[in-house]
């Protein structure tokens, strides 16, 4: 390296994988208080504070400031108590009685913010519990169990009691509750009906799963191993996780199942009252559940009488591929009951794009469509059976904006043009409940279930609107698109150095689809100079890998792409994302271009196709020093890059990958590659092709990965010994799924000594947005002790 040393540039590569925890306001996460009012958490200059809307105005004023909370703790532990480190759990502002609500250490409070007094509470709710719509009762999930607490005295008393490990009700499929026990989300999957009397809720039967066990071969006390049975349905099992669905009556704990076969688990795993894919009718005596089959090709709206246990088929949806109810299949579906007036709101690829239509439930008869046109629904936030409006996030709509810019819109149920509300360039972001971004914050203290974009009414919306080459602003505006306030203006300490990345645009391996990306400049880049490329690789049918907004704007997975890629970019080289044929969140013969063929999402030829473009007009990328990675998804396309395209990607690590997908969920694999069949699933494994390596590769797994089970590794590194090749390897003993310090700095150090050509110099792991989360977490587990 000529003009920066490895310290540096390491100190960078740090710096850029935790830019977004020096970020301020980036964000605005809105929980109403009314149709009128909300509260949302900023960075003040005294740090974080709680600050009050009046949303038809715009008047913002901070109420209570986390520090004069954590002095008021401090005082009534008689202990100290760091402000930055302090979580606070479910915190509820009452700006009518100037008090805010919340738990710390375990315990229930009380802080009435203009006296500036601190007072134990009793614990009247928790995140964990379902309320009903009259307030008096709340679902618990315990061991296993329903149980009900009434809200007023707080007696408890259980609704089921045969509830088992692997016949549990309420409850997600037992290889999803380690995962959901981390980050501390145990909410009873169950819907309540109108009237309080019944709860709609499932039964998960994992009893005939197989075991797919992982090991703690370093555990964290003690010496013995201690394994983990992980019950997995994996494809071609005869029998999956399957789901019975009942209503309980809530006075005497009796039971109707509905009168129809058992749902087959499908989605990744998740139950249909997680996903929105059941709800109650008006009357509270007719539930309503999506049944999607198993390979996901068909999907059925089924009406259940709870009087008689009567199921029937209202009407059903079938795909030649898979049948989409969402944008992804991380999120909610799609759908919105309309109780009043006995309609559904449904979304389907039927066109070939993603749009919403109208069913009558009574007739199961299609009403109309709602939207229409060469661009995709991307979300569904509000639907108003009063003015007969869709308010949803539409991407592509924009003129001169790629297809993946979103928008927010408003639609007509009864058809016609589509409003866009704010059309300011950039992506725009608003949050609801159920975001797959949100999953962090609940680690943090808030409830995802309260987060919403709109009032309730929906008579106001709060959005964030971002580019790749800036940091995001927040807007309040009206139903009709009016600006309200500019809310916030993110702020940023970005290192020295940060460059933003260039948007990109290439033609497909196929010479007519376009593909779009980002480009990021080596750190230090020079324009006479020649850098390697390292292309940062996702190659997951479910999702789409590139951001087109700011790393700031609160999306997860964007912001992660966002700074693993500017990390990488520090040691010297260009870095590309893309996302190629296969992928998600574009239209539907983009996104199935890869169905029954996994090993095909996002297209290795697409992204060599790319590299070459880009360095016809960019001398300064050497292609002849390619590099690739990524992590689960990305680690299996990485680990096909690296044994079928040897001769492009000369150096590639792989993290996490799922590398065949006979070894994962069921759910997944059968959705996206089809029915098992042992021939036709050798084609997407990547031991298959072990013969074909011909550069470097290191594989870096976690060995308490459930998902990504550590089997389809090690059979890998298996085929390759057989091939005689040399792969190198990295065991995290402790790790689950998930990219750890240490084995982000070996990757680092891999690429500097074969992608760079250098000696990598001593350095320390890196830390990661999760490692600062679970330290904080772990701080706020047990309440400080008083000094001595």
């Amino acid at each position: 390296m000529t003009t920066l040393d490895w310290a540096k540039r390491h100190d960078f590569a740090q710096a850029a994988l935790l830019a977004v925890n020096k970020t301020a306001n980036g964000a605005v996460i809105p929980f109403w208080v009314d149709e009128t009012r909300f509260w949302y958490e900023r960075q003040g200059e005294e740090g974080a504070e709680l600050c009050v809307v009046d949303a038809p105005t715009g008047e913002t004023r901070s109420v209570v400031k986390r520090v004069r909370i954590a002095e008021a703790l401090a005082a009534h532990l008689g202990a100290p108590v760091d402000p930055e480190v302090l979580i606070l759990h479910d915190p509820q502002v009452d700006p009518d009685r100037r008090v805010v609500r919340f738990s710390a250490f375990g315990a229930a409070y009380e802080y009435w913010y203009e006296e500036g007094r601190l007072s134990p509470a009793q614990k009247r709710s928790d995140p964990t519990w379902v309320p009903s719509p009259d307030g008096k009762s709340a679902a618990i999930l315990r061991n296993h169990n329903l149980w009900l607490r009434d809200l007023e005295t707080g007696e408890e008393r259980p609704l089921t009691t045969d509830g088992t490990e692997t016949y549990s009700y309420g409850d997600v499929p037992y290889c999803f509750r380690d995962l959901r026990g981390r980050i501390g989300d145990t909410v009873p999957e169950v819907i309540w009906s109108p009237d309080s009397r019944w709860l709609l809720t499932l039964q998960t039967d994992d009893r005939q799963a197989p075991d797919l066990p992982v090991v703690a071969f370093a555990p964290a006390t003690g010496v013995r191993p201690s394994v983990r049975l992980n019950k997995t349905s994996l494809p071609g099992d005869p029998k999956v996780t399957e789901f019975r669905m009942v209503a309980i009556e809530a006075a005497t704990g009796r039971q109707v199942e509905a009168r129809y076969p058992r749902l087959p688990a499908v989605r990744m795993n998740m139950t249909p009252l997680g996903t929105g894919l059941a709800w109650w009718g008006a009357d509270s005596r007719t539930a309503y559940f999506v049944d999607i089959e198993r390979g996901e090709q068909a999907a059925h709206v089924v009406a259940f009488d709870i009087a008689t246990g009567a199921a029937r088929v209202v009407f059903s949806e079938t795909s030649s591929t898979y049948v989409e109810v969402a944008v992804n299949v991380y999120g909610p579906a799609l759908i919105r009951p309309l109780p009043e007036t006995n309609e559904l709101v449904w979304y389907s690829e039927r066109s070939g794009r993603g749009h919403f239509y109208l069913y009558d439930l009574a007739t199961g008869t299609l009403k109309n469509a709602v939207t229409a046109g060469d661009w995709q629904v991307r979300d569904l936030f509000h639907v108003d059976p009063r003015r007969r409006e869709v308010f949803l996030l539409a991407a592509g709509i924009a003129p001169n904006e790629n297809p993946y810019v979103c928008k927010p819109c408003l639609a007509s149920l009864d058809g016609g043009p589509v409003k866009i509300l704010s059309d300011k360039a950039g992506d725009h972001r608003l949050w609801r409940a159920g975001d797959m971004s949100l999953f962090l914050k609940r680690m943090e203290g808030l409830d995802p279930s309260r987060v919403c974009a709109l009032s309730p009414g929906g008579d106001y919306f709060v959005e964030t609107v971002g580019s790749v080459d800036g940091l995001p602003v927040t807007y309040l505006r009206d139903r009709k698109g009016c600006e309200i306030a500019l809310l916030e203006k993110a702020t940023a300490d970005l290192p020295e150095g940060w460059q933003w990345p260039e948007p990109v645009r290439c033609k497909a391996a196929d010479g007519v689809t376009d593909t779009y990306g980002l480009l990021f400049k080596p750190l230090g880049y020079e324009p006479d100079g020649r850098y390697p490329i390292i292309d940062l690789i996702y190659g997951g049918p479910q999702i789409s890998h590139v951001p087109h907004g700011s790393f700031a704007d609160g999306n997860l997975l964007r912001a992660q792409t966002f700074l693993e890629a500017m990390h990488l970019s520090a040691l010297g080289a260009f870095v590309l994302v893309l996302d190629g044929r296969g992928t998600a969140e574009r239209e539907q013969a983009f996104r199935t271009a890869s169905y029954r063929a996994a090993h095909t999402a996002s297209n290795i030829e697409d992204h060599v196709a790319a590299i070459r473009q880009l360095a016809k007009t960019r001398p300064q990328i050497d292609v002849d020093r390619a590099g690739v990675t990524g992590f689960s998804g990305g680690g299996y396309m990485t680990a096909h890059a690296a044994l079928r395209f040897g001769d492009f990607f000369k150096v590639a690590v792989a993290g996490g990958g799922n590398y065949d997908q006979a070894l994962f969920w069921h759910t997944w694999s059968e959705r996206y590659h089809g029915a098992f069949d042992a021939d036709h699933y050798a084609v997407q494994a990547a031991k298959t092709y072990a013969e074909g390596m011909t550069g470097k590769l290191m594989l870096v797994h976690g060995l308490m990965d459930e998902g990504c089970h550590p089997a389809g590794l090690f059979q890998l590194v298996q085929a390759l010994i057989d091939a005689n090749k040399d792969p190198d390897l990295v065991l995290i003993p402790r790790a689950y799924h998930e990219w750890t310090g240490y084995g982000m700095r070996r990757r680092w150090d891999y690429f500097i000594t074969y992608l760079i050509g250098s000696t990598p110099p001593q350095s320390k792991p890196f830390t990661t947005v999760l490692d600062l989360v679970r330290r904080r977490a772990e701080a706020n587990a047990i309440a400080p002790q008083p000094v001595q």
